[in-house]
């Protein structure tokens, strides 16, 4: 039988240890240290003093809910402002991890989340013409090398149809760019063709500045070649008295996801999920994906 901690922090980190997928774990983690943090400051006491009793309890959970519904648990900046209201599937997001956490924990709270709200996929032709407008226009303000990692990411989506979990993990031997009679990727041991040459330009530049990114000293720290696909194109901050980390290294989803959302409301005045490349045939009725 599981002894939940009586400290939330520390129960949380206990709860989240048995989930087996990384980005599960992340979402939860964002939400649930949102959670006790909002408890904490409603307190007025630090999150230390936070209990996991404190996160079961129902009005506790709904007063919650309420505050981030309207912005003001957000720290990032949406596209309508610092404080604009959280979108459906964040809020939706939040409550299930609320319920994971307590079913856990042995007291479920059953909270009811709200609908989820779906992005309509692209047809094959707009996904490829957005493509090329992606790929035909490096947007200031963002780096080189980030833009064609994005564009090259986009095209894996477009001839794989499959979304950011099952692309993250891709490694350069997944790419066989020279093969004849047409070059192909292979995405969770499935191989697919690179048909169109827009396709095929964004991933040859993009393995070419992955090479000049993971060349060199970088070679020596990791003592090999780094294999991954994605690899960070800038070097990262430095924390706890450590220097700060050389670009090359791999890229984290929530890297992607960000250069990605960057990329597309840049160039096309809106983002659009990494999701809505999969693209529907053109006579399929729209139907709407994550």
């Amino acid at each position: 039988m599981t002894t939940v901690p009586t400290r939330a922090t520390t129960a949380v980190r206990t709860f989240l240890a048995t989930l087996r997928s990384e980005a599960t774990q992340r979402q939860r983690r964002a939400f649930l240290d949102e959670y006790v943090d909002w408890v904490a400051a409603y307190r007025q006491a630090g999150t230390s003093k936070v209990t996991t009793k404190d996160l079961l309890d129902p009005e506790n959970a709904l007063a919650w809910l309420a505050a981030a519904q309207r912005g003001v648990t957000r720290r990032r900046p949406g596209l309508a402002g610092p404080t604009a209201p959280a979108s459906t599937n964040s809020m939706a997001a939040r409550t299930s991890s609320a319920n994971a956490f307590s079913r856990w924990c042995g007291h479920p709270l059953e909270l009811t989340p709200p609908a989820p709200e779906f992005a309509d996929r692209l047809t094959p032709r707009e996904a490829h013409r957005t493509l090329r407008i992606l790929a035909g226009h490096h947007p200031a303000g963002m780096l080189e090398a980030t833009w064609e990692r994005t564009v090259a990411l986009i095209a894996i989506a477009i001839a794989s149809g499959q979304g950011m979990s099952a692309l993250h993990p891709l490694r350069l031997a997944d790419l066989e760019l020279e093969r004849r009679p047409m070059p192909r990727v292979r995405v969770r041991d499935q191989w697919y063709p690179v048909v169109d040459a827009v396709s095929r330009r964004a991933l040859a530049r993009w393995t070419a500045t992955h090479q000049a990114l993971t060349s060199g000293h970088l070679k020596v720290l990791r003592g090999g070649d780094v294999e991954e696909l994605w690899v960070t194109t800038a070097p990262g901050r430095p924390r706890g008295g450590q220097a700060a980390p050389p670009a090359g290294l791999p890229a984290a989803v929530r890297t992607l996801e960000a250069s990605h959302r960057k990329l597309t409301s840049t160039a096309l005045g809106a983002p659009l999920l990494l999701e809505q490349f999969c693209a529907v045939e053109e006579d399929e009725e729209q139907a709407p994906t994550r």
